[in-house]
């Protein structure tokens, strides 16, 4: 896997060009998102049409469903992360004291491509059914990602 460019704490949030050409967020959880932004400031935006936006969107939003479920993660992020070492997205680096450790990497989109990014998130759903939330009913918890994220499975 390729390094990520760079980290940001800002949210990404997906918007749709409507027909009067205006950006508007695009699912619930954008519009969440986009109302914690300040109002009446300058914002910058990176718009990018993204490699698979519906399923990255699904993914995002089971991350935060499991976090809101759970007590094992303070953040979607520090999950995201665990999800990473878990499916072996990693890359290494070198300790001060010479020491080689696996660090998570990046499921940017100028990072993996949609078909890893695919197995990826299978696997990792796979992790949360059996090792974060054993025995949740895993496509009920899909279910409801895929109605807050308005996920439509490409034909």
């Amino acid at each position: 896997m390729s390094k990520a460019n760079s980290k940001s704490n800002n949210p990404w949030i997906y918007v749709i060009k409507n027909e009067d050409g205006l950006l508007q967020p695009y699912a619930n959880y954008d519009r969440e998102m986009f109302e914690q932004m300040p109002f009446d400031k300058v914002l910058r935006v990176n718009v990018a049409q993204q490699r698979s936006q519906p399923r990255h969107r699904l993914y995002r939003v089971l991350l935060r469903q499991v976090v809101k479920n759970t007590d094992m993660f303070v953040s979607e992020d520090s999950l995201h992360k665990t999800l990473l070492l878990g499916c072996g997205v990693t890359e290494p680096i070198m300790t001060t004291a010479g020491e080689i450790i696996l660090i998570p990497s990046s499921t940017a989109f100028d990072a993996m491509k949609e078909e890893v990014f695919k197995a990826y998130f299978d696997e990792a759903v796979n992790i949360i059914s059996t090792h974060i939330i054993p025995g949740v009913d895993i496509n009920e918890l899909l279910d409801e990602a895929r109605a807050e994220a308005n996920f439509k499975e490409a034909a």
